[in-house]
C-alpha cells in the first residue's frame, strides 16, 4: 500500500490550488485522485474568473473577513494572470461607465456588481490545466482512478494506525493508498457521490440552496452595451411578488449554449471560446431555492425538475422563444425561425427541442424569472425581443453542504473539504480560495 501525507479527492480548482499551497508550505508526498482520465473539474469550463469578494464566496461560510478574502484572491489572481492565454476582460478602476450602470440598476431596485474579470476560454482549458500541473513537483496524480471507499485505519495497526485509506478501482483492479490527511474537493459532478461516501465514516452534512432557472440567449447587439463594459455583469433581483432572489450568472458574449450530461437528465450551460465568437450572447437567469420542513432535500427537488424536462424534451433540453412565451404558447419547429415573427434575429447555437418551459418549472420560479426579465429589459431594452431564446433547465447544484471550522475541517478529525461540491464556493476563483484555506489549515493543525 502506497503511503502519502495528504490524499486529495478531486483535481478541479480546489484540489489543484490546495496542492500548490501545500507544496509552497513544504509538504511533500501529496496524491490527487480523480475518476476522470484528464484532471480538471471546473477548470475545463469557460474559464471566467471573477476577482471580487462579493462573487463566488460566502465570507461567513469560510469564516474570513473582507481583508482576508481580498488577500486570498490576490494569491489566486497571481497564479492565473501568469498564464499567457488568460486575458483581462473587465477593468474596474476608474471606469465611469460602471458607475452609470450601477445608477441605472439602482433606479430599478436591482443590485449591480462589476468585478475585475479575466478569461481564458474553453478552448484553452487543457492548456491551463497543464500549466497548473507543471507547478507541482511533489504531487502524484492518480487519474482514471475511482475511490470506492474511505476507511479510517484502526489505531492498533502497527504502521498506519490512525491514518486514512483510500480503496480505489482502476482498470478493474483494486488498489489501496494511505494518508495522514484527507482533503475532499469532489466538485459539483462528484458532490452526491462524496456525500454518500462520507456519511459511512460519520462526516456530517446537510442540504444547502440550489439555483433553478433558464439560460437566455439573444442577439449580442442587445447586450453589447453592457458586456463591452463588464464582460460578465452581475444583476441581482429581489422579486416583488414572492420576495425571492434571482440573479444573472455566467454571461458569455459571443458565446454558445451547450449541454451537460448527468446520465438520467441533461442541463443547459454556456461558454465562450477565446478566438471564435458567435453573433449571440447567453447568460443564466437563476432563482435561489431554499427548502425547509417537511421536505428539505434540495438535491431531489432539483433532480425532479431536471428529469421532468428530460421526459418533456425526449432526452434533450427545451427552448422557447420570448415571442411565444409572451403569448402563452409553446414554440414549434415549424415557426421556430420565422422571419414574419422576427425570430430570425437570433439563431440558436444549441439544438434544443422547441416547446414550453413553463411545463417543467414551478409557477413560483416562472413568476420570478419573468419579473426579473422584464426589469432587466427596462435597464437594457431589447432583452425581450421576440427572437430571444429561453432554454431550460439550468440548475446549479451547490446544495451539498458540510459544516466545518475555520480550517475547513469537518467533524471528523483529519478530513477537510473544499470547493463547490461541498458548499464552500461557487465558481473557479472561490473554489481555489477554499482549497488554499484548507491547505493552510492542514499544515497549521497537523504538520
Amino acid at each position: 500500500m502506497k503511503d502519502f501525507n495528504v490524499l486529495i479527492l478531486g483535481s478541479g480548482p480546489a484540489g489543484m490550488f490546495a496542492a500548490i499551497q501545500l507544496e509552497r508550505m513544504g509538504i511533500d508526498r501529496i496524491a490527487i485522485f480523480d475518476r476522470n482520465r484528464y484532471p480538471a473539474g471546473g477548470l475545463l469550463n469557460d474559464g471566467k474568473l471573477n476577482f471580487d469578494y462579493r462573487v463566488g464566496i460566502d465570507l461567513d461560510e469560510l469564516q474570513i473577513d473582507r481583508i482576508d478574502a481580498q488577500s486570498l484572491m490576490q494569491e489566486v489572481r497571481q497564479v492565473f494572470i501568469e498564464f499567457p492565454r488568460c486575458q483581462q476582460v473587465t477593468f474596474v478602476d476608474g471606469n465611469k461607465d460602471i458607475d452609470e450602470w450601477e445608477k441605472v440598476a439602482r433606479e430599478h431596485n436591482v443590485q449591480f456588481i462589476a468585478p475585475e474579470q479575466w478569461h481564458y476560454g474553453t478552448d484553452n482549458g487543457k492548456k491551463f490545466v497543464n500549466y497548473l500541473r507543471g507547478m507541482l513537483r511533489h504531487t502524484t496524480f492518480f487519474l482514471g482512478t475511482e475511490v470506492i471507499s474511505i476507511e479510517k485505519i484502526p489505531p492498533s495497526a502497527k504502521k498506519e494506525g490512525g491514518r486514512y485509506r483510500f480503496v480505489c478501482r482502476k482498470n478493474q483492479k483494486t488498489e489501496k493508498y494511505s494518508g495522514k490527511i484527507v482533503l475532499a474537493a469532489p466538485g459539483r459532478s462528484g458532490a452526491y457521490w462524496f456525500r454518500d461516501l462520507s456519511r459511512k465514516i460519520g462526516v456530517n452534512n446537510d442540504f444547502g440552496p440550489i439555483d433553478v432557472g433558464i439560460r437566455v440567449e439573444l442577439n449580442r447587439k442587445f447586450y453589447d452595451s453592457i458586456t463591452d463594459v463588464v464582460y460578465d455583469p452581475k444583476f441581482i433581483f429581489q422579486t416583488r411578488r414572492h420576495d425571492d432572489r434571482v440573479r444573472t450568472f455566467c454571461t458569455n458574449p459571443g458565446g454558445r449554449v451547450r449541454v451537460e450530461n448527468y446520465g438520467n437528465f441533461k442541463l443547459v450551460n454556456g461558454d465562450a471560446l477565446s478566438k471564435h465568437k458567435t453573433e449571440n450572447t447567453n447568460f443564466a437567469l437563476i432563482n435561489t431555492v431554499f427548502l425547509t420542513r417537511p421536505f428539505s432535500d434540495t438535491t431531489e427537488f432539483g433532480q425532479m425538475i431536471a428529469r421532468q424536462f428530460f421526459l418533456l424534451g425526449g432526452g434533450r433540453p427545451i427552448v422557447q422563444r420570448v415571442g411565444d412565451f409572451r403569448e402563452g404558447k409553446r414554440s414549434s419547429k415549424s415557426t421556430f425561425n420565422s422571419k414574419i415573427r422576427h425570430f430570425d434575429r437570433c439563431r440558436a447555437t444549441y439544438n434544443a427541442v422547441p416547446g414550453d418551459i413553463t411545463l417543467g418549472l414551478p409557477a413560483r420560479i416562472v413568476d420570478n424569472l419573468w419579473e426579473s426579465m422584464k426589469t432587466l429589459d427596462k435597464i437594457m431594452p431589447g432583452i425581450l425581443h421576440p427572437s430571444t431564446l429561453l432554454y431550460a433547465p439550468e440548475i446549479k447544484f451547490f446544495d451539498t453542504h458540510f459544516p466545518t471550522d475555520r480550517y475547513l475541517e469537518t467533524n471528523i478529525e483529519g478530513i477537510f473539504v473544499a470547493g463547490d461540491g461541498t458548499g464552500k464556493s461557487r465558481g473557479i476563483v472561490g473554489a481555489a480560495i477554499s482549497g488554499i484555506i484548507a491547505a493552510k489549515g492542514i499544515v497549521e493543525k497537523y504538520f
